[in-house]
């Protein structure tokens, strides 16, 4: 059975939902003991309550060998050429979620919460899949349809990929910058 690698990306902060991430790996043990669960990332600014909820998290995943704290690390892009898929578990909005970009970028299925900035980003289905914050049992019924069905996982891989080449790639910030600028002294 082909071992994978789910990750979520970003500071440890209650409203970031990696205890959604751990209760949806819970979930998942016993059946699929070959996905690993990675938590990538840590408490950024030392605060008490960012401290406790990090000592929350490694107790509620205490037992569980297929969840893994890899703490902060400084090139998320050369670390998700080894992810299969990227959670974005979110449990309130954010205004954009830069590492779903990174997701898609990397050719590898996102799957985000639907409020706030992956709205946005994700046409649920086609280059992504949204489900509601918090729903750690949607998630891992998302996570096996993604490993059961290689051709949906194909797909949503390839769609998230197009719609990064096609919305947020730099060429076309770059593009979108310039015509800014150029409408602004144009208009002066």
């Amino acid at each position: 059975m082909k071992e994978y690698n789910i990750a979520i990306v970003g500071q440890i902060a209650q409203w970031k939902g990696q205890d959604v991430f751990i209760k949806a790996a819970k979930i998942l043990h016993d059946k699929f003991p070959y996905i690993k669960f990675l938590i990538i990332g840590d408490v950024l600014f030392e605060k008490k309550s960012e401290i406790d909820y990090k000592k929350e998290l490694l107790s509620l995943s205490a037992g569980y060998n297929n969840i893994q704290f890899l703490g902060h690390q400084e090139n998320i892009m050369e670390l998700l050429t080894d992810i299969d898929i990227l959670i974005h578990a979110s449990v309130r909005e954010e205004p954009f979620g830069r590492v779903i970009i990174e997701g898609m970028a990397s050719k590898i299925p996102v799957v985000a919460t639907n409020i706030g900035g992956p709205l946005e980003i994700i046409e649920n289905g086609i280059s992504g899949i949204l489900y509601d914050p918090g729903d750690a049992i949607t998630l891992a019924e998302i996570i096996v349809r993604l490993i059961g069905d290689k051709a949906y996982y194909e797909a949503i891989s390839r769609g998230g990929y197009e719609r990064f080449l096609k919305d947020f790639h730099i060429r076309k910030t770059v593009g979108n910058v310039e015509e800014t600028i150029e409408m602004v002294f144009t208009n002066e």
